[in-house]
C-alpha cells in the first residue's frame, strides 16, 4: 500500500458505512494516504469523532449523511458531494447488513420475504442506486476506483462445492445480495473501461468486527488492505476482478 502521489487537486474518496469497522478503519487509512475522505454514515452526530480524529492528524474530511434504503437521502448526498467536490476519485461501496440471524445453517427455505427484501435494499439496490448517481462524477475524475466490499459467502463457486468451505454456512439473504454485487462488479467493469474507471469486488476475509464477530481470524486493520489496495490502484491496472489479499476469488 503505497501513499497517494502528490496531485494539483487531492482526490476524493467516498467510503460508505464509515462509521465503525471495515468502513471506518478504510476511511482512516485513506485520509492518512492523502485522500480528502467523504465518510458515509446513518447518523452525523454518532460519528463527529471520527472526523476529529481525521483532522488531527492533518488530514481532510467530511461527513456525508447517507441512508442507502432511502432515495431521497442518496439524491441529496450526490448532490451536496457534485456542488462541493466536482468529481470523485474513488467510491468503496462498504454499506451492508446481515439479518438471516446466524452464519451456519440453510435459511434458503426459512428466510422471510420482508427479511430478503430489507437485505437486498441496502447490500444490493441502495449501492447500485448510489453507484449510478455517482457515475458522472467518477467519470470526471478521469481515472477512478470503484471497490465493491463482497464475502466469499457471495461466490456461488465456493457454495456449490460440496467439499468447500462453506457447506452447511448458507445465510441465504446475506448470501444472494452479495452475489448480485458481484454481478454489479463485472458488469460495471465492462462500462468502466474504456473511461478509465476500475471495478473490483473485495473480500477482506474473515475479520473481527460486529458483523464478523470476535472469532473471526484477521484484526480490521489485516481485513482492510484489499480494500484500499483495490481503492488505490494505479490507471490501467486490473477491472472486474474479485480478490483476498492479492489473489482471485472464484465468482
Amino acid at each position: 500500500m503505497t501513499q497517494l502521489n502528490q496531485q494539483k487537486r487531492q482526490a476524493v474518496a467516498f467510503v460508505t458505512g464509515a462509521s465503525r469497522g471495515l468502513g471506518k478503519a478504510a476511511a482512516l487509512y485513506l485520509a492518512q494516504a492523502g485522500y480528502f475522505v467523504l465518510i458515509g454514515v446513518r447518523d452525523i452526530d454518532a460519528s463527529q469523532a471520527l472526523l476529529a480524529e481525521i483532522r488531527e492528524k492533518g488530514n481532510k474530511g467530511e461527513l456525508i449523511a447517507l441512508d442507502l434504503d432511502n432515495p431521497s437521502s442518496i439524491t441529496t448526498a450526490v448532490k451536496g458531494i457534485e456542488a462541493r467536490h466536482g468529481s470523485l476519485d474513488v467510491l468503496v461501496n462498504n454499506a451492508a447488513i446481515m439479518l438471516d440471524g446466524g452464519w451456519v445453517g440453510n435459511t434458503t427455505i426459512t428466510i422471510h420475504a420482508v427479511t430478503l427484501k430489507r437485505t437486498f435494499e441496502t447490500n444490493f439496490f441502495g449501492t447500485v442506486a448510489l453507484t449510478q448517481a455517482l457515475w458522472p462524477l467518477l467519470i470526471k475524475a478521469g481515472h477512478a476506483n470503484v471497490v465493491n466490499v463482497s464475502s466469499r459467502m457471495g461466490s456461488n463457486t465456493y457454495h456449490a462445492d460440496p467439499g468447500g468451505p462453506l457447506v452447511g454456512v448458507k445465510p441465504f439473504a446475506y448470501d444472494a445480495s452479495k452475489a448480485a454485487l458481484n454481478a454489479l462488479t463485472t458488469h460495471l467493469a465492462e462500462l468502466g473501461q474504456p473511461l478509465g474507471i476500475q471495478v473490483n469486488s473485495a473480500y477482506p476475509g474473515w475479520v473481527r468486527t460486529e458483523l464478523g464477530t470476535e472469532y473471526a481470524e484477521l484484526s480490521v486493520e489485516e481485513g482492510i488492505k484489499t480494500i484500499v489496495d483495490l481503492a488505490m490502484l494505479p490507471p490501467n491496472s486490473r477491472t472486474g476482478k474479485f480478490e483476498h489479499a492479492g489473489s482471485e476469488i472464484p465468482w
